[in-house]
């Protein structure tokens, strides 16, 4: 019952919410109009894995809902998770309270033309998000723009959990981030800094990256490098190779970390697999990876595509494994995808649920936008 209530709520807000945004009038009679949009997502992901004979099935449904109101130089937003069910923990909920429902939130100020100032709790994850999951709770942020460049400071800090006192060490972050667009041959070129310290004002780790995008000829390049300091150490480099040809998207993308990694990374944040991405979570050093993918759009509504993901042995001796992906995804409406997809993984040594077994995976998702 509470799955049909879920389903229903989410049909009902496509419904209403089916014009993105519109204008109210905000204030009293003498103050400007101003606006209001909602957009969301909800999403139902069916998944059927098999080990070794051993067969399980999972079932996941998320409801997000974003709000975003504009009144002249003032932007606020707040990102609401309604329902989040996590199959492998074996239980669901539906959100209740605040701290549950709001996923993030901020005000923006646009103080000039070109200078911004942001406040609240939202991402500050850089390039794909591998050596910066870790941002901070609470954070002010100010971004000056200018034609091709922008550069932004922000402070983070983020609770520990500890209450105040002796022995409480909640991370303070200072965020750097230069950003180029169309910056001579680049489309992209982002050089960003961490750097973390305790409340004792002490170092405790820091990040340096660097993102960029380069076309040259028909060829796309996107290139992200990755370095940690302070407490954790390591490197990972992560290197994309795009092409089209008539309508078949074609990828050659390398991954590699560095044999003292220890930084915190989402294999699903560079690994596009259905399997291996999964399995590769927390502070992997030594990972070297490289994947082949191409995606063929066949009409207006039809898309097919495929992954061959080959992950190397590494110096201790541990085999990672292969993996091959086939994907199809088709627009049932303008608001409303559809993905079926299959994939398999040959033995390997690496992943709790992977271990040295063969393991397949039958996967769906019904994602309605609006």
């Amino acid at each position: 019952m509470k799955r049909l209530s879920i389903i229903m709520l989410a049909l009902a807000l496509a419904l209403v919410m089916s014009v993105p945004a519109m204008a109210i009038h905000l204030g009293d009679d003498q103050s400007p109009e101003g606006s209001i949009g909602f957009t969301g997502r909800y999403q139902m992901d069916g998944e059927i894995q098999d080990v070794d004979g051993a067969k399980s099935d999972f079932f996941d449904d998320d409801l997000d809902l974003s709000i975003t109101l504009v009144q002249g130089d003032i932007k606020a937003l707040i990102g609401l998770e309604i329902a989040d069910t996590n199959p492998w923990e074996g239980s669901g909920h539906v959100s209740a309270g605040v701290t549950n429902v709001v996923d993030n939130y901020y005000v923006e100020w646009s103080a000039m033309d070109n200078l911004k100032v942001k406040i609240g709790e939202y991402g500050l994850a850089f390039g794909r998000a591998i050596g910066t999951d870790g941002a901070g709770e609470r954070q002010i942020q100010v971004t000056y723009s200018m034609d091709a460049l922008s550069i932004s400071g922000a402070l983070m800090k983020a609770d520990d959990g500890s209450n105040d006192g002796a022995g409480d060490e909640d991370d303070d972050t200072l965020y750097i981030k230069l950003s180029g667009k169309e910056a001579g041959p680049f489309t992209k070129l982002d050089v960003v800094s961490f750097t973390e310290s305790n409340d004792s004002g002490s170092a405790e780790n820091s990040y340096t990256g660097i993102d960029l995008a380069l076309p040259i000829g028909p060829v796309d390049i996107g290139f992200e490098y990755g370095a940690n300091g302070g407490d954790i150490d390591g490197t990972f480099m992560v290197l994309e190779l795009g092409v089209t040809l008539a309508d078949i998207d074609l990828g050659l993308n390398y991954f590699i970390s560095s044999d003292d990694y220890a930084g915190p990374y989402d294999g699903n944040d560079w690994a596009p697999g259905m399997i291996l991405g999964d399995q590769v979570n927390g502070d992997v050093a030594d990972m070297s990876t490289i994947w082949l993918d191409a995606k063929y759009a066949v009409n207006d509504k039809l898309d097919i595509g495929g992954i061959i993901i080959v992950a190397a042995e590494d110096d201790a001796g541990n085999a990672y494994g292969t993996e091959v992906d086939v994907a199809l995804m088709y627009k049932i409406a303008d608001n409303i995808d559809y993905k079926l997809g299959y994939g398999t993984y040959t033995e390997g040594d690496f992943g709790a649920g992977i271990g040295d077994v063969d393991r397949t995976e039958t996967f769906h998702r019904l994602q309605f936008k609006f």
